[in-house]
């Protein structure tokens, strides 16, 4: 089983169900892991969730940001 921490206070995620999959907001870093257990709720996790890439039709990550900064500069 591999284990999974949160992005925003590094600690293991307990309910892979309560994850919340995030683009990272820019210039920040995700935090690194620790032992402690994720208090967040929902937990972070910056990039797609599982199956994302293997879904035909779907934009990268890439794209979705770039169209995002378009959008805010109108």
């Amino acid at each position: 089983m591999s284990e999974i921490h949160c992005h925003i206070c590094g600690g293991f995620i307990t309910d892979a169900a309560s994850v919340s999959y995030r683009l990272p907001p820019d210039g920040v870093a995700a935090t690194g892991p620790n032992t402690a257990l994720c208090t967040c709720k929902p937990s972070v996790i910056y990039g797609p969730p599982p199956g994302y890439l293997a879904w035909p039709g779907l934009g990268s990550i890439e794209r979705r940001r770039a169209a995002a900064s378009a959008r805010a500069l109108n």
